[in-house]
């Protein structure tokens, strides 16, 4: 899979560069740029702490990255997808929890009803929604969400670059 970018308290601007002879434990996750027959896709505002995100998270003990991606979307948006591509991977150098994580990011499509997300505790305390818009518009609003938390400073730079990434590779097909 293609490296987007790799992202540090450093890059961040917020703390001193990834310790490399350091301990961090792993963490895998899976995001997605889920297009619905609109061509619209899914982007998830976190009401609370005012910033977006893509849908996707964590991969449980036993599953592949794609069984997560799957699941996530079930649980976040309420859907089942097909995953159409791969878009690459962004390395995260967590300092503040010694965590490196990886997130791979894939394209896919809506193949089901769009019902109603089942969110965990988490979610529902960062008042998480769901909206769909033009994949411009919603790289816009991932770009101008405020970085209000330690975790925000990852995970904006982590979608744009999925984004830029889906954008270009639209552009080529």
């Amino acid at each position: 899979m293609k490296l987007l970018t790799e992202i540090s308290d450093a890059t961040a601007g917020i703390g001193p560069s990834e310790n490399l002879g350091g301990q961090y434990q792993l963490r895998k996750s899976a995001r997605v740029i889920l297009e619905n027959e609109a061509e619209e896709i899914a982007v998830q505002h976190l009401t609370n702490y005012n910033f977006y995100k893509l849908p996707g998270g964590g991969v449980d003990e036993g599953e592949t990255i794609k069984e997560a991606l799957l699941r996530e979307v079930k649980e976040e948006v309420g859907c089942d997808c097909i995953i159409v591509r791969s878009l690459g991977i962004v390395i995260e150098y967590r300092n503040k929890y010694k965590l490196l994580h990886l997130s791979y990011g894939f394209m896919a499509t809506v193949t089901s009803e769009i019902n109603e997300p089942t969110f965990e505790a988490a979610e529902i305390e960062a008042g998480q929604k769901n909206i769909w818009t033009a994949a411009e518009a919603g790289l816009e609003l991932i770009k101008n969400g405020t970085k209000t938390t330690y975790e925000s400073n990852f995970i904006i730079p982590r979608e744009v670059a999925f984004l830029e990434e889906y954008l270009r590779l639209k552009k080529t097909d």
